[in-house]
């Protein structure tokens, strides 16, 4: 009897178990798998930083990504190491991902360039993805397409064509060309949603570029890697907010003779040659202020640094920027109402 009721109390426990497990699992699927699609349809323009950090790797941020979703586009400007992932964790709409924008060819601007495409193409994005680019975009976009060329086949004869349409998983690249260097080209023009590039000065990395979009009399302005040039507060004149790309000088020259006690000349000498073609927060204060910018977020946020050295990098932007200074997080989102 004792051994019946032992078995009795052992089934009740596995059924009991498998029901919670059925259930945990089912609200598992449930909150994985609602993608914030409502940000397409609300009326607003979004920005999402999805990746904030730079080439040098860290527990607190991946490398450079920037979403901005306005119209029913949903477009990421740059796809750094980490940012295929950030995008899945912050339920951004990848079955929706209508294009690519790229700054420049650094590593921590372009790695994730081949996971972004296969992640929204498993998420149900049906057409091509089309990535646009400076000069060199061309290379970039066969290369990874070549990489990836037996995954996209293998996934297409795996699922069909009903679920993976192979087209579907094959990258489109776009130049972006500059008939006047002193002026933006217009890059994309699609349900209310315009994207200018223009060039910016990041040698000997060129030709980059940063982009200004437009939507609803909004305007957000994305920098790129860059130093500070005459021309780009007049890019991004009148932005609701400018995203500029930073490193803090104040922390990498301590760091440079951090390195150079401890005998790593090597290190030293690479993290120096950073700052020529960087601008510091204060410079971007000097652009946004210049630009009539209504915020300042910043990205790029190179070196890494605990959180309680974030001062350092806005020593002084005050004094440069009478507006608000957001040191960027991955994560964060930034809405605007329409104007018009």
């Amino acid at each position: 009897m004792k051994k019946f009721g032992m078995l009795f109390l052992v089934l009740t426990f596995a059924v009991v178990i498998s029901c919670n497990t059925q259930d945990l699992i089912d609200r598992f699927v449930l909150e994985n798998s609602q993608d914030r699609t409502e940000l397409l349809e609300d009326g607003r323009m979004h920005v999402v930083l999805v990746g904030t950090g730079g080439p040098i790797v860290n527990d607190r941020r991946v490398s450079q990504c920037t979403a901005i979703l306005a119209g029913g586009e949903f477009v990421l400007v740059d796809t750094g190491p980490g940012a295929a992932r950030n995008v899945s964790l912050l339920k951004l709409p990848g079955a929706y991902l209508s294009g690519i924008l790229l700054t420049h060819y650094h590593s921590d601007h372009i790695g994730d360039l081949g996971e972004t495409n296969i992640q929204s193409w498993i998420d149900g994005r049906s057409e091509s993805l089309e990535v646009f680019g400076p000069e060199g975009v061309e290379a970039i976009v066969q290369g990874f397409n070549r990489v990836y060329e037996r995954d996209v086949a293998y996934r297409n004869i795996h699922h069909g064509e009903e679920y993976m349409p192979r087209e579907a998983g094959i990258m489109q690249s776009t130049t972006i060309a500059f008939p006047n260097p002193e002026l933006p080209t217009l890059v994309l023009d699609r349900n209310g949603l315009k994207v200018y590039a223009f060039l910016v000065d990041h040698s000997p990395a060129t030709p980059a570029v940063g982009y200004r979009f437009e939507y609803a009399g909004n305007v957000v302005v994305i920098t790129g890697d860059t130093k500070k040039t005459e021309t780009l507060a007049g890019f991004a004149a009148g932005a609701d907010i400018l995203v500029g790309n930073v490193l803090a000088f104040d922390l990498a020259g301590p760091t440079v003779d951090s390195l150079t006690r401890l005998g790593m000349e090597r290190e030293a000498n690479m993290l120096n040659d950073t700052l020529e073609y960087q601008m510091d927060a204060v410079q971007v204060g000097e652009v946004a202020q210049e630009a009539g910018a209504g915020k300042v977020v910043l990205t790029h946020v190179v070196p890494p640094a605990p959180e309680i050295l974030d001062r350092v990098f806005i020593d002084g932007v005050k004094e440069a920027y009478s507006g608000e200074v957001i040191i960027g997080e991955d994560g964060m989102f930034f809405s605007l109402d329409p104007k018009n």
